[in-house]
C-alpha cells in the first residue's frame, strides 16, 4: 500500500498532506477537506499552496477510490478582475470542457479531477454572492464563501478558465455555541438571512461535541472539525479507502454525546 500511495504524487509534495472528513448530520461523509500544512504558506509565495493542491488532486483522482475535495485558498482580486482567471492564475489550474487541469500545460502528465469534485472555500466576494455584505456582519462566524470553477460560454465559446460559482458557505462555530444563548440568535439569524439563498451551509471548527448537537437541528448542514474527526494523513487515508473503495461515503462518525 505504501508504494501505491507515493506513486499518486512526489513524496515531497505528499509529506503534509492530510484530509479531514466533512459529515453529514448522520454521520456520513460529504467530502474531504484538503487540511491547512504544517509549514504556513504566505501569499507572495503560492508554490507550496500550489503543490498541496496538486497532490491532493492526485490523490482524489485515483481510479480505485475517487474521492470529492474542498480545498482553502485566499482569493483577492481587484474589482474588475476575473475571479475565474485569477483563481487559474494563483493555482496553476486550467479547464478542459468539465476537467479542472493540474500544473503546467506543457506537462504530458497533468492530473485531472473532474470540476464538481472539487469545491474552493474563499473569502466572501460581493460578485458570487449578493448577500455577502450582510452575512459579513456575523464576524463571531468567521464566514467565508464556497465556489467551483465550472465550465462557461461567451458567444458561443469555451470560456478558458470557466467560471467561479457559489454553491456555499463555511461558518466557524465558536465553542459553547450549545449552551450560549446570544450565539445561538446569532446563528439562527443568519441562517434566515441565507434561507433564500438555497447555498449549502458547512459548520466548520466544531470543536465541542454538544455545539454539534445543537447544530444538528438545523437540517441540511454540514460538519467539520475535531470533535468529529481529526485530519487524517494521505497514508492512513490510503490505506482505509483501500478497503472500502468505493463505499468511501458509508464512513459513519461518532455523533453521539
Amino acid at each position: 500500500m505504501r508504494d501505491a500511495t507515493h506513486a499518486c504524487f512526489p513524496p515531497e509534495e505528499s509529506l503534509f498532506l492530510r484530509f479531514q472528513p466533512v459529515f453529514t448530520a448522520q454521520g456520513r461523509v460529504h467530502e474531504y477537506a484538503v487540511a491547512d500544512s504544517f509549514m504556513p504558506w504566505r501569499a507572495v509565495d503560492l508554490a507550496p499552496q500550489r503543490a498541496r493542491l496538486r497532490a491532493a488532486a492526485a490523490f482524489a483522482s485515483r481510479p480505485d477510490a475517487p474521492i470529492d475535495l474542498s480545498f482553502d485558498h485566499a482569493l483577492t482580486a481587484p474589482g474588475d478582475a476575473d475571479l475565474a482567471q485569477r483563481l487559474c492564475t494563483d493555482l496553476d489550474l486550467g479547464l478542459s470542457r468539465e476537467q479542472l487541469c493540474f500544473g503546467a500545460a506543457a506537462r504530458r502528465d497533468r492530473t485531472h479531477l473532474a470540476a464538481r469534485r472539487l469545491t474552493f472555500q474563499l473569502p466572501l466576494i460581493l460578485r458570487l454572492m449578493p448577500q455577502a455584505q450582510a452575512v459579513a456582519s456575523y464576524a463571531e462566524f468567521r464566514p467565508g464563501l464556497r465556489a467551483q470553477l465550472l465550465p462557461a460560454t461567451c458567444g458561443g465559446q469555451p470560456v478558458a478558465c470557466g467560471e467561479l460559482c457559489a454553491t456555499g458557505l463555511v461558518l466557524k462555530i465558536p465553542r459553547g455555541l450549545g449552551a450560549d444563548r446570544g450565539l445561538q440568535r446569532r446563528f439562527n439569524a443568519l441562517m434566515a438571512c441565507l434561507a433564500d439563498t438555497h447555498l449549502q451551509v458547512v459548520a466548520d471548527d466544531i470543536a465541542d461535541i454538544h455545539d454539534f448537537v445543537w447544530l444538528r437541528s438545523h437540517p441540511g448542514l454540514l460538519f467539520r472539525g475535531a470533535t468529529l474527526s481529526a485530519p487524517l494523513s494521505a497514508q492512513c487515508l490510503a490505506v482505509w479507502l483501500a478497503a472500502d473503495g468505493a463505499a468511501w461515503r458509508s464512513f459513519n462518525a461518532c455523533v453521539s454525546p
